[in-house]
């Protein structure tokens, strides 16, 4: 009976890490957009991306007061936004995958697409969070195993499945490694809503009484303004080079296969590095923003060098996988400090609160990397050379210096874990 019991439990965690897969949807869109719009000439809905990229920070408070404010006694505070927006974001991100050109047709599918697909994956993602928060505790300083295995399993289809599409038909490798991580996420999406469906007790009752400014001003009031745009920034920095360098590895003739390598290298010294990250980093401290701007820095350099010198052959191949090692590792860390940061980014913030923080500010940093994009896009049009590259790792540099000079001691308490920070974290309404 015990081993019944023990096999059950790892089977409901393992279920309820199933969103974490959905971290091959962003690694898709990092890695591969940029390209992928350039390939379809589309340097006019490239400026249109970062606005995407922003809605949800309209779209999640608003969606976190209607569901305080809901009494879904059926489904749950959660259940039924959960499979719903999985199927959406599904749907929406295969559609900003499917253009065929840079017309108008095309580019209203890229961008509508993209809206859509950004919007409802962020409404999922917090969910899920929410939903396993409630049942196993979870924070945002811990991470169990399955979801961090799921979450690289996410990231490797992403890579892999694509790499393996180019090799059979390089013009549909896109939009069917669209389909196939859609696939598989709308799978895990249900069966996480069918294991957890009946896992929450649903309470009737009154909610408590909000506004949506009271909501807006819980998520956005009282940040330490240093701190969030430190953080920001050196995300952006470490999002505009991943952004960046498989497009640039394209256009500079390293090869299809070379270049999809590098990408590969970097989504597998991210993980490792996240991994052994969440186990060893337990402080915010200035050494790990010294190595953030250390890896950014020279990342850039070298690409800058690269693009500079138009390096080819095997030196611009050992130019990629090292720069993919840097951008990995300190993406890696960025993210870890982050998460360390936002739990004491405010007063009496809620875990529920850090989350969508946290997701906010990767697509703020989305946003400036695919804006800084735009730029390389628009330069590479107009002058048909690899000028517009330096540009766009010149952008990524400044931006870590400015993360860098931000980067100085926060006067608020240091939290080695999520349960740390005590009263900050209210465990009834802040885990929602």
């Amino acid at each position: 009976m015990e081993s019944a019991g023990r096999t059950e439990n790892k089977f409901q965690r393992l279920c309820l890490s199933c969103d974490a897969f959905t971290t091959g949807y962003l690694v898709m869109c990092l890695l591969l957009f940029v390209p992928y719009i350039a390939r379809l000439d589309g340097t006019i809905v490239m400026w249109f991306i970062p606005v995407a990229c922003l809605v949800p920070f309209a779209i999640l408070p608003l969606f976190y007061l209607i569901i305080h404010k809901s009494d879904m006694l059926l489904f749950g505070r959660y259940h039924l936004a959960l499979p719903i927006s999985a199927f959406v974001a599904a749907f929406f991100f295969a559609m900003a995958w499917s253009a065929r050109d840079g017309g108008p047709a095309g580019n209203c599918l890229i961008f509508f697409g993209a809206l859509f697909f950004v919007s409802a994956i962020a409404v999922h993602r917090y969910c899920a969070f929410s939903v396993r928060a409630r049942l196993t505790g979870g924070g945002i300083v811990s991470s169990a195993p399955f979801n961090e295995i799921l979450c690289a399993a996410g990231a490797a289809a992403a890579v892999v499945v694509f790499f393996g599409f180019l090799y059979y038909d390089e013009e549909t490798a896109y939009i069917n490694t669209a389909f196939v991580l859609s696939g598989v996420s709308i799978v895990l999406a249900m069966t996480q809503y069918l294991a957890t469906h009946y896992g929450i007790p649903r309470l009737g009752g009154r909610r408590r009484a909000r506004t949506v400014k009271s909501v807006f001003a819980a998520f956005y009031g009282g940040l330490d303004r240093k701190m969030y745009f430190s953080a920001l920034f050196f995300e952006s920095a470490f999002s505009t080079i991943s952004a960046l360098i498989v497009y640039f590895g394209f256009f500079a003739g390293a090869g299809v296969y070379r270049t999809v390598i590098a990408a590969a290298t970097l989504v597998g010294v991210y993980a490792l590095a996240a991994c052994a990250c969440t186990r060893i980093v337990k402080r915010r401290t200035v050494m790990l923003s010294a190595m953030e701007f250390v890896c950014a820095t020279c990342a850039c350099v070298l690409l800058v060098c690269a693009a500079a010198t138009e390096l080819g052959g095997d030196g611009l191949y050992a130019c990629l996988i090292a720069a993919a090692v840097l951008t990995g590792l300190g993406g890696a860390v960025s993210v870890r400090q982050t998460k360390l940061r936002f739990l004491t980014i405010k007063s009496r913030i809620t875990i529920g609160t850090v989350y969508i923080l946290l997701e906010l500010t990767m697509l703020a940093a989305a946003a400036i990397a695919f804006t800084v994009a735009s730029v390389v896009i628009t330069v590479i049009s107009y002058s048909g050379d690899i000028t517009g590259f330096i540009y766009g790792f010149a952008a990524a540099t400044v931006l870590a210096v400015v993360a860098m000079a931000l980067a100085g001691r926060s006067k608020r308490a240091v939290a080695e874990s999520d349960g740390d920070i005590g009263d900050i974290i209210d465990k009834t309404i802040g885990m929602a």
